[in-house]
């Protein structure tokens, strides 16, 4: 079977939207350190995180696009060579043949997974848009929480510092950090171009991984410690068809009011709560059905 790539003719566009909230604390580093005021002058270096033009908290786009690509390889890898699997590309002999003759090979024998996220061979369908914080205030935390900041969304959290060698606490080393409370809501969007149904379903089953209880998605540092839990609710999904094109331009071309009307994606057709369920549906009794029931 041929799949389509995302520089192919047009088949498709999607826009998933939906939000992410914090139901455990939250860390992603920037790998630098912020000072904090303390008693008598003194200041202390709290590990800071990303934040937007604004100071408020952002889950990067890359970070949701790992962690949400390490989900389905871990969920889909040893079911199917069809759905998922982990290449050393260096190794492949797709480097000895040429240009075309790679693409072809692309098409024709890679995952869904390495087609959605990409390969050194082949771009990704997939793009995921920085979180951005849509919370405005908290302002009950601030009682309750140590150097609560209303503006940034975040206090300090306190924990001993790990010895990577040992795996066990330094001897009096603290490690102080900026961290999300739970509660924190981000606007979540997502989009793909030339989705198969297959391919279209794994993407809404991995977003459903968010709110598993069995192997939740975990964002950011200290996973392990059960932070970077986030709550996922699907939004609306944008849908234009390449056979649906030309009805789409007809009725925005002969609107009666074009101010009236939504823009960019967001004028597209919707797909339904039943449509996403079928698809996912679908996805998962193939899964079943390639590990025997």
């Amino acid at each position: 079977m041929t799949s389509l790539l995302k520089g192919d003719l047009f088949l498709n566009r999607y826009r998933i939207t939906g939000t992410l909230t914090t139901v455990a604390p939250l860390h992603i580093g920037t790998g630098e350190s912020r000072s904090l005021p303390r008693a008598e002058g003194e200041t202390v270096e709290v590990s800071a995180i990303i934040t937007d033009h604004l100071g408020k908290p952002l889950i990067p786009g890359s970070t949701l696009r790992g962690v949400l690509r390490n989900w389905l390889l871990t969920v889909l890898e040893g079911v199917d060579p069809k759905w998922a699997v982990e290449r050393d590309y260096a190794e492949e002999e797709l480097l000895d043949l040429d240009q075309a003759e790679q693409i072809q090979r692309v098409k024709e024998t890679f995952s869904c997974l390495e087609l959605l996220f990409g390969t050194p061979f082949n771009a990704g369908k997939v793009e995921v848009w920085d979180a951005t914080c849509c919370t405005g205030d908290l302002q009950a935390m601030n009682d309750t929480l140590l150097g609560w900041d209303s503006s940034r969304l975040t206090y300090v959290d306190t924990s001993v510092a790990i010895d990577p060698a040992r795996g066990t606490a330094k001897n009096k080393l603290l490690y102080k950090a900026d961290v999300v409370p739970p509660g924190v809501t981000f606007e979540l969007n997502l989009v793909a171009q030339n989705l198969s149904d297959e391919e279209l379903g794994l993407m809404l089953l991995a977003l459903e991984g968010f709110n598993s209880q069995i192997y939740p998605i975990h964002v950011g540092a200290r996973g392990g410690r059960g932070y970077g839990r986030l709550e996922f609710k699907m939004g609306t999904i944008y849908q234009l068809e390449r056979v649906g094109v030309k009805k789409w331009l007809k009725e925005t071309l002969h609107a009666e009011d074009y101010s009236a009307m939504p823009a960019g994606y967001f004028g597209l057709p919707k797909l339904t709560e039943d449509e996403q369920k079928r698809k996912i549906k679908a996805v998962k009794d193939q899964l079943i059905a390639a590990i025997g029931g």
